[in-house]
């Protein structure tokens, strides 16, 4: 069955759209007992749901919420733990203060522009938005926006708006990577991420910071390797020049969803991986993990999101990491 509109309410009730509209929103005063109740029946026989971008945009008000994310193949795989735990922090929020959102991908500024003609925005939660295209994004968006992941080559925001940055500390994720490695006497390490490039990011500043603390910690050496998704066949074809022979004891995957894959190819190497996924305790061996509390992250993007909203205030978080220590590293002899 089609959906009801409030004007087909109206007919049937033989009473004004307006009429309508003011006993759906409670501003019923003038309206009589009869035709109140009346009105309320058909919208229960009928269940009717208010629209609610047409009333944004007769109000000019929003609750509406776009949490975007940015990515070049325009595909977000909401599997991996790190989308669905930023989004169960978001919606956390979200539904507490009464706000909607609205998730997409995206993989360009333009498709943002596309989203604002046709709906109100009270504000939006981008993630992961590339540094190369950070300025055009924002130059596009005129509501408060909170970044989350999302790092630049310089401080150029749209000055007009609040601008909040939250993420984790990726210095401290890829030292105690290598600090807990080493110190288990692993010398040769392969670095395995998704697919990145020179441009600041979250697994660049992961590499950079891999690249350095190796260079103070190890005599030895580190190899690279990278894939475009977390798809098992994917993450293979990445490591394929090593399946035969391994001149690496430990990896260091900079996600659990890539570590777990890496743990079937490889079944006598030592691997840490970053998140602290659920399913960590649950793989066989338990996964080794930087913990990142990522539901966290979700939170607080909204909620400095929504005091943006409301005071037009910005403010920056870095989120802090720590090591988990279970069964997929040992001790290098």
């Amino acid at each position: 069955m089609a959906k009801i509109t409030l004007k087909e309410i109206a007919k049937l009730a033989d009473v004004s759209v307006m009429t309508v509209s003011n006993v759906i929103h409670g501003k019923n005063a003038k309206v009589s007992i009869k035709t109140k109740e009346k009105i309320l029946k058909l919208v229960e026989k009928y269940n009717y749901v208010p629209n609610q971008n047409a009333s944004n945009l007769r109000t000019g008000s929003s609750q509406l919420i776009g949490v975007l994310f940015y990515s070049k193949e325009s595909y977000t795989d909401f599997t991996d733990p790190f989308v669905s735990s930023i989004l169960t922090g978001i919606e956390n929020v979200a539904n507490k203060y009464g706000y909607f959102t609205m998730i997409r991908s995206i993989d360009k500024a333009e498709d943002i522009e596309v989203l604002q003609r046709n709906w109100t925005f009270a504000g939006f939660i981008m993630i992961g938005v590339s540094s190369y295209d950070f300025s055009q994004v924002d130059k596009n968006i005129f509501v408060p926006v909170t970044y989350v992941d999302t790092y630049r080559k310089r401080i150029t925001t749209n000055s007009e708006k609040a601008r909040n940055f939250v993420g984790t500390d990726e210095d401290e994720v890829s030292k105690i990577a290598v600090d807990y490695l080493v110190e288990q006497g692993h010398e040769n390490i392969l670095f395995c991420s998704f697919d990145f490039d020179a441009a600041p990011s979250v697994i660049e500043k992961r590499f950079s910071a891999f690249k350095k603390y190796f260079a103070q910690k190890s005599s030895g050496q580190f190899l690279v390797a990278t894939t475009p998704t977390p798809n098992y066949q994917d993450v293979l074809q990445s490591v394929k020049p090593y399946l035969m022979a391994q001149p690496f004891s430990a990896i260091y995957a900079t996600a659990d969803i890539l570590a777990v894959k890496l743990n079937q190819i490889f079944k006598d190497i030592s691997i840490i991986g970053v998140d602290n996924a659920e399913f960590c305790d649950f793989v066989s061996p338990k996964l080794t993990t930087i913990a990142i509390d990522q539901v966290e992250k979700g939170e607080i993007a909204m909620k400095k999101l929504i005091m943006s909203i409301n005071q037009e205030t910005s403010s920056d978080f870095y989120s802090n990491s720590y090591l988990i220590e279970r069964d997929s590293v040992t001790k290098n002899s």
